[in-house]
């Protein structure tokens, strides 16, 4: 029971904010709704008052003056990483984890993208051995990007 008082009291502060809005006189029950009406109901608002324009927040959405720009200001954030060649042990570690990834595996990864070191944690999605390549939920790293992969869980 208080579960039902509960949720009746959100639903009432839903409709605190709403106005309502007079419709014409034309139709049949006028668009009252209240004594009279066909449905009994009372108004949630007093009369009188209109219905908010739906499209208000619109005017406050932000929008990007500038395309292009937040994604040119994460580029320059990267930083250029010289890439460095693997060691025959570090190499083998490597085959070695990948020889043994299944799907559904929580990663961590170490791979290069572009000219920079970049760092993913996920769940493998897919280890294709045909293409060399190991996907980490949507992103695509070749076997030859990799400089360290490490099992998480």
């Amino acid at each position: 029971m208080a579960r039902e008082e509960a949720a009746a009291a959100r639903g009432e502060a839903a409709f605190a904010g709403l106005v309502w809005e007079e419709v014409d006189g034309d139709a049949a029950d006028g668009g009252a709704v209240g004594e009279g009406s066909p449905q009994g109901l009372d108004r949630p608002v007093p009369a009188g008052l209109g219905r908010p324009h739906p499209d208000r927040a619109r005017q406050f959405s932000p929008f990007a003056a500038l395309r292009g720009y937040y994604e040119l200001v994460h580029e320059r954030e990267r930083v250029i990483d010289p890439r460095r060649p693997l060691s025959e042990e570090e190499a083998r570690a490597l085959d070695a984890t990948i020889a043994n990834l299944q799907r559904g595996v929580m990663v961590r990864a170490v791979f290069y993208e572009k000219d920079a070191c970049r760092t993913i944690v996920g769940t493998v999605s897919q280890v294709d051995m045909f293409y060399h390549d190991l996907w980490i939920v949507r992103t695509r790293i070749p076997f030859a990007s990799l400089c360290a992969l490490e099992v998480i869980g």
